[in-house]
């Protein structure tokens, strides 16, 4: 039987799925019924109905890696292309999308999931002469199946299954790219089909799809997959546990004592009456409210039951431990302070952590995609690869300046106590100046600008 998936690809599969559910939020999550939240037992079914719909999640991983990936795509990154590869700046992918829209694709996958596949290839059908090449992208669920190799005295990815969407074909039928080096680069394409006996797959059969594709360069083939695998660590094929895996987890967790939470509210939360004595059918109470009269016979008490005790606030409490202990996974924007019973150093070194899982996927998302546009560069012309550089910001923490801050630099300018470059380089620290323009682009800007004053005019300290 032909190898399709990975011996790994079940298990990671499993828990990417319960990441994209997270992410996806509160409906996608009750609409998933008890495999997330577990029908408490003896609990009737319209009990339960009401047990998941009184919930309320706390959307942390969603707003986590939003957060993250803002934190890096705030400031635009520094991009250089050559004229050849320019239009990529523009359309970078095969569906068109930007390279900023990439870039955001990428994060967002490389962080949340830990795993992204980009391919590098050339127009094929209807493209204009001179095109430049476009990256594919595949999800890490996608990523099928993979095999490195040593190869002249360097590991090397030879083989590299993917699953391509095509919404043409018939139910049960999917379409692969298989990617392998024989040793020069050949591409097959196929349409598997599994035939189920139960629950278990019974037979899974594949037909290729046209003819070997073996693409060239110049005529001459390649002798390199020109595909990354993109996780926080490497630009290596092996799979990585998950980044936000521990967070989800916390933040089901979270959600399931929210239920418990929340239904105890509702049976304990309305006063229930009690009568005591003998009652019929005839004076039986069948009211309650300051619009209703109640006749008891003779001897007869009536009473409310409330709810006394500290179960409620246990539970309370248990919410509160897991919102801090979604805080130290990496949600700081939801969980402003330290953790209970952490001391500033602790907390310094939690935020250190979260910032270097950060700066670890930023590092990993450039190389990667670096790799593609020197090889498209490459691809077009020979010896254009140095004109290629991309730089994203590491300044994930906005450092918006404050306005004594700027007064008192103003002054001591004016003074004389610090350079113009001095203030224009705070200026840009405190991103209160394009953090990508030049000190030179921005005197030029201020000579050229007729609304500006000359320094020489402008009041000094001590004599405005």
């Amino acid at each position: 039987m032909t190898k399709i998936n990975h011996r790994t690809y079940q298990e990671q599969r499993q828990a990417y799925d319960k990441i994209r559910d997270v992410i996806a939020g509160e409906d996608r999550l009750k609409n998933a019924g008890s495999q997330y939240l577990p029908q408490p037992e003896g609990m009737t079914s319209t009990q339960y109905n009401r047990y998941v719909h009184g919930s309320s999640f706390y959307a942390v991983a969603e707003r986590t890696l939003r957060g993250m990936v803002g934190s890096v795509t705030r400031n635009a990154p520094i991009l250089e292309l050559p004229d050849r590869i320019a239009s990529m700046r523009d359309a970078a992918t095969f569906e068109g999308h930007s390279l900023d829209v990439l870039l955001e694709d990428t994060l967002r996958e490389v962080l949340s999931i830990g795993r992204y596949a980009m391919v590098l290839d050339y127009p094929t059908e209807g493209a204009a002469p001179g095109s430049a090449p476009f990256i594919s992208t595949f999800n890490a669920e996608s990523i099928l199946d993979w095999k490195e190799e040593l190869v002249g005295g360097r590991q090397k990815l030879t083989r590299l299954r993917l699953h391509e969407d095509n919404d043409d074909l018939d139910d049960g039928v999917e379409q692969h790219l298989l990617l392998t080096l024989e040793p020069a680069y050949t591409v097959r394409r196929f349409h598997v089909s599994r035939k189920r006996n139960g629950p278990e797959i019974a037979t899974t059969m594949e037909v290729q799809v046209g003819e070997d594709i073996v693409p060239t360069i110049d005529g001459a083939p390649l002798f390199d997959i020109p595909a990354v695998v993109v996780s926080p660590y490497n630009l290596k094929a092996d799979v990585e546990k998950p980044p936000f895996l521990d967070l989800v987890n916390v933040n089901l967790a979270h959600w399931r004592v929210s239920a418990d939470y929340y239904w105890s509210l509702y049976l304990t939360s309305q006063p229930t009456p009690w009568v005591a004595g003998s009652l019929n059918e005839k004076n039986m109470p069948r009211q309650i409210g300051s619009g209703a009269f109640w006749v008891l016979p003779q001897g007869a008490t009536a009473g409310m039951l409330e709810f006394t005790g500290a179960g409620i606030a246990a539970q309370k409490t248990a919410l509160d431990d897991l919102t801090a202990q979604m805080a130290t996974l990496g949600a700081r924007m939801v969980y402003d302070g330290k953790g209970r019973n952490e001391t500033t150093d602790t907390a310094k070194l939690r935020t250190r952590s979260e910032l270097s899982l950060l700066h670890s996927s930023v590092n990993m998302v450039e190389d990667g995609i670096l790799k593609l546009l020197r090889l498209a560069a490459d691809w077009t012309q020979t010896g254009t690869q140095d004109q290629v550089s991309l730089k994203l910001h590491r300044d994930f923490i906005t450092a918006q300046m404050d306005p004594a801050v700027l007064t008192a630099l103003i002054k001591a300018w004016q003074a004389g106590a610090i350079s113009h470059d001095t203030l224009l380089m705070n200026l840009k620290k405190g991103e209160l100046m394009d953090v990508n323009r030049a000190l030179d682009d921005e005197r030029d800007m201020i000579e050229e600008d007729e609304n500006v004053l000359p320094l020489s005019t402008l009041p000094q300290a001590g004599n405005a």
